[in-house]
C-alpha cells in the first residue's frame, strides 16, 4: 500500500479508501486497485479553535485558520517600593505588561501579566528636640512684629554682599504647631491665646530672623511632623513641647490666619 500524507494536514479529518470519493459517479473512472486514497469527509466541517479537539476541521484549516499565539508588550518599569505597613520597612514592587493579541484557535496562551518582588524602605529615625535638650525655639508675642524692621533700617550688617543677597531672597513664612505640653508653672495672659495643650498656633518667621542662618529658616524651626521645645520670651518658666504641622510660604500669620493668635519665631 502506498500512502501519502502531508504534515500540514495533521488536523484534517481523513479516511482511507480504496477508490476516490465519488460526487458524480459518471465522471470518475476506476483506477489502479493497488492505490489507496486519503480523502476528507464530505460531512460538515468547521474552522474554529475547537475543531482540533473535536476532529471536525475543514481540510484547508491549517492554511486558512492557523493558530495565533498570544502577543504581549514589553514589561513596564517597576513601580516604587510600597511598604506593607506604614511608610517604611518591607514592601513590594510590581510591574505589568499588556496583551496586544489574544491567543486564537489553539495558539499559545498568554503568560502572567504581572510580576512582583520584595523591596525595603529604610526607616529614618524621627527627629525630636527631646534628643537634644539644647534645641529650644524662642517665640515672642506678635505685638513686637515691627521691632526688627525699625531697628534694622540702619544696620550696616545688612549691606554686606552675602547678607544683601539673602535680603533679596528672604520672605515671610508661617508655621503651624500643635501644642503638646505646657509647663504648669507658666503664668501668662497668652496661655489662653494659643498656648494651651491641644491647640494649634501660628508662628511667623520674619526675613530679618533668617539673615544670620545658612538655611534661610528661623532658628530651631523644625520639619513637618518633628517634635521640639518652645519657650515664650518674657514670663518665667513659660515653655513646653510642640509638634510642627506644616509651613506656608509668603505668609504672615496676622493676615492669612487672623483667627489664631500669632507669635513670632525669634
Amino acid at each position: 500500500m502506498i500512502s501519502r500524507y502531508s504534515l500540514l494536514s495533521k488536523y484534517m479529518p481523513l479516511k482511507v479508501t480504496s477508490s476516490p470519493l465519488l460526487y458524480e459517479e459518471s465522471r470518475v473512472q476506476p483506477v489502479n486497485d493497488n492505490l489507496y486514497y486519503l480523502e476528507s469527509s464530505i460531512s460538515e466541517c468547521y474552522c474554529d479553535e475547537h475543531c482540533v479537539t473535536l476532529g471536525d476541521c475543514c481540510s484547508d484549516y491549517t492554511f486558512v485558520c492557523p493558530p495565533k499565539d498570544c502577543v504581549l508588550t514589553d514589561w513596564d518599569q517597576w513601580t516604587q517600593c510600597k511598604a506593607d505597613n506604614g511608610t517604611c520597612g518591607i514592601g513590594t514592587q510590581k510591574r505589568l505588561r499588556h496583551v496586544i493579541q489574544h491567543a486564537e484557535r489553539g495558539g499559545a496562551a498568554c503568560p502572567p501579566l504581572k510580576e512582583m518582588k520584595t523591596c525595603f524602605i529604610d526607616c529614618k529615625p524621627k527627629k525630636s528636640a527631646l534628643d537634644d535638650i539644647t534645641t529650644v525655639a524662642l517665640i515672642l508675642d506678635y505685638k513686637y512684629n515691627q521691632t526688627r524692621a525699625k531697628t534694622g533700617r540702619n544696620n550696616i550688617y545688612w549691606d554686606l554682599p552675602n547678607i544683601a543677597d539673602k535680603v533679596k531672597k528672604a520672605s515671610f513664612y508661617c508655621v503651624h504647631y500643635s501644642i503638646e505640653w505646657v509647663n504648669r508653672n507658666c503664668v501668662s495672659r497668652l496661655l489662653n491665646k494659643g498656648l494651651t495643650e491641644g491647640s494649634v498656633m501660628c508662628a511667623e518667621c520674619q526675613p530679618e530672623a533668617t539673615y544670620h542662618r545658612n538655611t534661610g529658616r528661623c532658628a530651631s524651626d523644625l520639619d513637618d511632623g518633628d517634635q521640639g521645645f518652645w519657650k515664650l520670651i518674657g514670663p518665667q518658666s513659660c515653655n513646653g513641647i510642640w509638634t510642627r504641622i506644616n509651613r506656608t510660604d509668603s505668609c504672615q500669620c496676622q493676615v492669612q490666619y487672623p483667627q489664631n493668635h500669632p507669635f513670632l519665631l525669634v
